[in-house]
């Protein structure tokens, strides 16, 4: 009887001792999460200032009412704010530390690509409807610039958060060991004469 106690505290003493032990990670919380989020966005304001301010350069220097025309601006711009992008979501937003992997800058420029094909596409479509409404070219192309960005948000921060830096956090996740996992090797180890 008196074996079987001294052995109940030894468990509870290693339980205790591996639970305080143990790292705990946050990662996945909801806080954590809208944390990155807004980090996001605030990356996601400045790229589209970028952006912006790259396409009323180029409508104020070179003024176009033609929408093939704002499409050909916008790839341009879109691609100065995905540059900025790419670099302040890795290093901030996802926390990679490393220098980019050819992985990471593949999946960028897919994206990139896919981006600007839905960016592009929103473009044309809004600018056509707003081209009767608005008559001044420099409000008119960031008017239905500003319309695309709100609609291509989702999709853009999707792709980055579960493609282009995804291998890291699935990497951080196979680091982390579940409780139970620890306490049952912790107290395996720790009995085991």
């Amino acid at each position: 009887m008196i074996l079987r106690e001294k052995k109940e505290r030894q468990i509870q003493a290693v339980i205790s001792k591996t639970i305080s032990n143990t790292p705990i990670h946050h990662d996945n919380n909801w806080s954590s999460l809208l944390w990155q989020s807004f980090r996001y966005c605030l990356i996601g304001v400045a790229n589209t200032l970028i952006d912006v301010l790259v396409l009323s350069i180029l409508l104020w220097r070179f003024p176009t009412t033609q929408v093939q025309i704002l499409v050909i601006y916008n790839s341009l711009a879109y691609i100065a704010g995905a540059v900025s992008s790419f670099f302040l979501n890795k290093y901030w937003t996802f926390g990679r530390k490393q220098r980019p992997t050819r992985q990471e800058v593949g999946r960028f420029l897919l994206s990139m690509a896919l981006e600007i094909l839905s960016s592009n596409g929103l473009l044309w479509l809004i600018g056509n409807a707003l081209h009767p409404l608005l008559a001044d070219a420099m409000i008119w192309g960031n008017v239905s610039k500003l319309l695309a960005v709100a609609a291509n948000t989702v999709l853009s921060y999707l792709l980055m958060r579960f493609w282009i830096f995804s291998s890291g956090s699935h990497h951080r996740l196979k680091q982390q060991i579940p409780i139970h996992s620890a306490l049952s090797r912790s107290t395996r180890d720790e009995l085991t004469p």
